[in-house]
């Protein structure tokens, strides 16, 4: 890219280059006048990106960069609404629109592939960032950060959508030991205080603090900015020029990050969390950390993300595997952290007996003294190495755009005075490491463990210790605090209290007037092009195989899966096939054991994916895999060995993964509650969610099986073990399919070797005859002499379920007939997400998140996130139909409305997503005539439409709901559901 004349007046070029292995030209340019650094990143993708980041780091745990970063978005000097966040998520059709908190930094990203309504989303964020209304109107920082409400009898209590959420974070064992590892390891520096916030400070936080914090940090001189994708850059360059840049003056940043040296050499400190039961007592979380007090580079990023691979990420982890076999916990994992200052590494072990600490770290040292003395499993690494290479060259991304991603990475070197684009150039470091001698005792895998876990002596370990109904006490000490604050308060300051709360009542119920939301600027339907190929794949019978293939698919790797019908299978075979699903490929083989399979697996593909894949109607047995084209026929001797030489004898490994696995669904249900509540709500009504409950980490019924198979696993190996494999048997016999994401050119030869991959495979998979089936059905009857199968069924029409949690998790689900089109159901979401639920769950009931989602199984769910209301959340659902009956909506809302929700149909999907969607297409027998169809429903939508939806809702009273509770609620909860239990037992 070349500058204009104009835009050399005002930037400077710092550097620039080509990193063909992202296929980006990137220029790294300084705002003359004020020193801002821009970033460029230009390529061909349509899916355009802008982010501007600040640095942010804190001298307390007030949270105000949390409380900022959503505030800032509350309104602005251009667009003066309450919402401009909301406004925009309701009529834009964005890819991304978000805020992020960091420990340092905080970022406001977006994404759009249509270039107008990318513009639209830039200056929106723009000027809420440098001129938002949060710094003059004190009721967008408390309706955001906390303030003080009064019940019925007078009360006082806490209310606001960042301390509501943090209350969540606080009650997450995760969560409190990710806070503590910081707190401990740099506890003389800003990274001691968590950005988010702790409740305990958040309360007190005044507003002049607020404000002085954007005055100080949330200058142009303090921020960079990324622009990234198929954009003309000399457009956007005097764009941020004339519109911001050229009004502002070069301001000192005082934003310094402390050197983590500065932290004394080692320290050990222990927090508490909570349990609801004595049976938890012993659960403690242990974590060893180092600091990384050295400059970043790509290679040392990469060897120490092969590292944690070797040793605890990766499904064979060395001293994962050590550690588990030792009794060390009943989940361990680790955390690499590269996005601060002077990164660092955390082992942690979840679930363990305190008096094991010494062992723990005895045991961890001296297994990396061994690999220094004795040399490293060269299998082991050449297979890391293969598979962050696959990670890296693949560069799929999730939901995260890539350009998003790229900016996100850019400043985990860039924001500490580092070169921009370190960690997005990596051939150079993987050609190196493909040439490294691993049996050498100087290799660099050799250096770096040393320098980090033997040399280095700054280093923590941190302890959580769970203390029975720990959340009633913290809550006391809230209580105690404010009962104090409110007894010293005279007639007149209570007054003023009472009437400052309802005062941001009456705010929150203001709604923006036509007028003033003409400045959120929009899109037209008309912009919008009548019909887009939306599903796109071609089916194909192979010897029998129903085989879906989809080809747009232009790289040289292929995605692909083989799958087996288990919809049939009893509630009995769910439960126990989400146990073969923890295990299949993670224990021995016939000739191989798991470890060697493994380091195959990695050495040779992008990595073995096994899961109960559950759709509309029919669930599958798969096994996923990726792979250069060129090692294909590796990817299938992949499959072939899990499927035919899976044996079930390892009763210790077993009880292990199956340990690790109720740990992981524990602390996911507390984690994402929403997803647990939703699921346990339709269970008894909808197919996909009756296998969720029994086999998903979020499940509940799953949860209450996983624990009772613990306990009865080690006196009943026998029976179980052999009936897991007659189970394994019944799978691998069922009907298959074939699904695949290719690039055309490699099709036949794709279908070749799946021929030759079906034959292999009938000739050797175990047999599963009808004495076999005979016996299966023996087996499974004395397991349910065992366990009580029925008893993890949802207790009744409305369960409230006690967790350790802080705070709740509220859903409602129902089901509707087929007179409505689902384009009506797209739009219904956006409007329930960003208007109703929005406006009465977040804004003035203070919970963190809400959400609506409606299904082609004609159901539908309602559900909050991190919510400190119960009653109230049910009110609101339960209002819903007289919402929508009385709701008089313009065209031109509604006209926003489309445009908002279009994105379901025609936002720009990787190459992962396209095949997803293709998939679940085939599966649910939906065709690319019926998605346009839903499609141009949405788009000829009328105001009048609206009112009829709310028949959907007229038994809402009658829905199904679960709500997750803490136990603080448990005397409202009785009150309004018929069972209410306590999670762990």
């Amino acid at each position: 890219m070349v500058l204009n004349d104009f835009n050399k007046s005002k930037y400077e070029i710092l550097s620039s280059k080509k990193i063909d292995e992202q296929n980006l030209e990137v220029i790294e340019l300084c705002h003359i006048k004020t020193k801002a650094k821009i970033i460029l990143f230009e390529c061909s993708d349509e899916n355009k990106v802008f982010n501007i980041a600040f640095k942010t780091p804190v001298e307390n745990a007030k949270g105000i960069p949390h409380i900022l970063e959503h505030s800032v978005l509350c309104g602005s000097r251009k667009y003066d609404v309450k919402d401009p966040f909301v406004e925009l998520a309701k009529g834009s059709m964005n890819t991304f629109l978000n805020a992020m908190t960091f420990p340092d930094k905080t970022c406001y990203p977006v994404a759009s592939a249509n270039l107008k309504d990318f513009h639209n989303l830039v200056d929106v964020y723009l000027d809420a960032v440098f001129y938002p209304n949060a710094i003059k109107n004190e009721k967008i920082f408390m309706q955001e950060g906390w303030h003080y409400e009064t019940d019925e009898n007078d009360k006082l209590f806490y209310n606001g959508v960042v301390f509501n959420e943090m209350k969540g974070v606080y009650s997450d064992p995760d969560s409190i030991l990710e806070t503590s590892i910081l707190s401990n390891l740099y506890s003389k520096t800003n990274y001691a205080y968590e950005s988010g916030g702790n409740p305990s400070d958040i309360i007190n936080l005044t507003y002049d603090e607020f404000v002085k914090f954007h005055n100080t940090y949330y200058s142009a001189t303090n921020s960079v900015i990324y622009f990234y994708g198929n954009l003309d850059f000399n457009y956007e360059l005097e764009y941020l020029e004339r519109e911001y840049l050229s009004n502002m003056k070069f301001i000192e940043s005082p934003a310094k990050f402390q050197d983590a040296k500065a932290q004394k050499k080692y320290n050990e400190i222990s927090e508490y969390y909570n349990i609801d039961t004595k049976e938890d007592k012993d659960k403690h979380y242990i974590s060893i950390s180092y600091a990384i007090d050295k400059e970043k580079s790509t290679l040392d990023n990469i060897v120490m993300q092969i590292i944690d691979y070797v040793l605890f990420s990766s499904d064979s982890a060395i001293l994962k595997e050590k550690f588990l076999n030792k009794g060390f916990g009943e989940s361990v994992y680790s955390r690499y952290e590269a996005g601060i200052k002077n990164g660092f590494y955390s082992i942690n072990v979840q679930n363990v007996k305190l008096e094991l600490k010494d062992k723990i770290l005895e045991e961890f040292l001296n297994s990396i003294k061994d690999m220094i003395d004795n040399g490293v499993d060269v299998d082991k690494f050449k297979a890391g190495v293969n598979s962050l290479y696959f990670s890296y060259a693949e560069g799929e991304f999730g939901r995260l755009p890539r350009g998003i991603y790229m900016s996100l990475v850019s400043l985990d070197t860039y924001l500490y005075g580092g070169n921009a684009f370190e960690f997005l150039e990596y051939k150079t470091a993987f050609d190196y490491l493909n040439k490294v001698d691993l049996k050498a005792k100087d290799n660099i895998f050799i250096k770096t463990l040393k320098e980090l876990f033997i040399d280095n002596e700054h280093s923590a370990i941190n302890i959580l210790i769970p203390k029975l109904n720990y959340s009633n006490e913290k809550e006391e000490a809230f209580t105690k605090i404010i009962d104090e604050y409110r007894n010293s308060l005279n007639i007149s300051e209570f007054k003023q209290i009472v009437k400052e709360s309802n005062d941001l009542k009456e705010y929150q119920k203001q709604v923006d007037t036509d007028e003033k939301l003409k400045c959120i600027p929009v899109l037209k339907v008309s912009d919008i092009e009548e019909k887009k190929l939306l599903v796109d794949f071609e089916h194909f019978d192979i010897n029998g195989v129903d085989t879906i293939a989809t080809f747009d698919n232009d790289k040289d790797i292929v995605y692909m899966n083989v799958g087996f019908n288990i919809s049939e299978f009893s509630k009995e075979e769910i439960y126990l096939t989400a146990i073969i699903n923890n295990v299949v490929a993670n224990i021995d083989l016939k000739n191989n054991s798991f470890k060697d399979f493994n380091n195959f697996v990695d050495k040779n593909t992008g990595g073995l994916n096994i899961k109960i894949d559950v759709y509309e109607k029919r669930a599958l047995f798969s096994f996923g895999i990726k792979s250069i084209f060129e090692k294909l026929d590796k990817a299938f001797d992949s499959f072939s060995k899990v499927i035919c030489d899976t044996i079930f004898k390892d009763e210790k490994r077993i009880s292990i993964l199956s340990n690790e696995s109720k740990a992981n669904s524990f602390i996911s249900i507390l984690s994402a509650g929403h997803i647990a509540a939703s699921i346990r709500s339709k269970t008894d009504s909808q197919f996909n969610s009756y296998f969720a409950d029994k086999a998903d980490l979020n499940g509940i019924a799953y949860y209450k099986f996983i624990s009772k198979f613990c306990k009865i696993y080690d006196d009943n190996q026998e029976l179980i073990n052999e009936t897991l494999d007659l189970l394994y048997r019944k799978i691998v016999n069922s009907k298959l399919y074939w699904t695949i994401s290719v690039n055309k050119k490699y099709y036949d030869n794709s279908k070749d070797l799946f021929i030759k991959f079906l034959g292999d495979i009938n000739v050797n998979k175990p047999a599963f005859d009808l004495d076999l089936k005979d016996k299966l059905s023996m087996n499974l009857n004395e397991i349910k002499k065992l366990i009580d199968f029925d008893s993890f069924d949802k207790k009744a029409k409305s369960e409230a379920i006690i967790t350790p949690n802080d705070i709740n998790f509220c859903s409602v689900s129902g089901k509707f007939d087929s007179k409505y089109n689902t384009g009506e159901l797209v739009l219904l979401k956006t409007l329930f997400n960003y208007e109703y639920l929005w406006t009465n769950i977040r804004v003035l009931g203070g919970a963190y998140g809400c959400m609506s989602m409606f299904y082609r199984t004609l159901d539908y769910t309602l559900v909050s996130y991190r919510d400190p209301n119960l009653k109230k959340t049910n009110e609101i659902y339960y209002g819903v139909s007289d919402y929508l009956k009385t709701a008089n909506f313009s065209q031109e809302q509604i006209n926003k409305y489309i445009i908002g929700s279009i994105g379901s149909f025609d936002n720009p999907v990787s190459t992962v997503t396209k095949y997803k969607r293709n998939t679940a297409s085939y599966f649910n027998e939906i065709t690319d005539e019926e998605m346009n169809r839903n499609r141009s429903e949405l788009l000829n939508m009328k105001a009048s439409d609206i009112s009829k939806l709310s028949n959907i809702f007229s038994d809402i009273k009658k829905a199904n709901r679960c709500a997750l509770i803490s136990s603080k609620y448990i005397d409202e909860a009785k009150r309004m559901y018929e069972s209410v239990w306590q999670l762990a037992e």
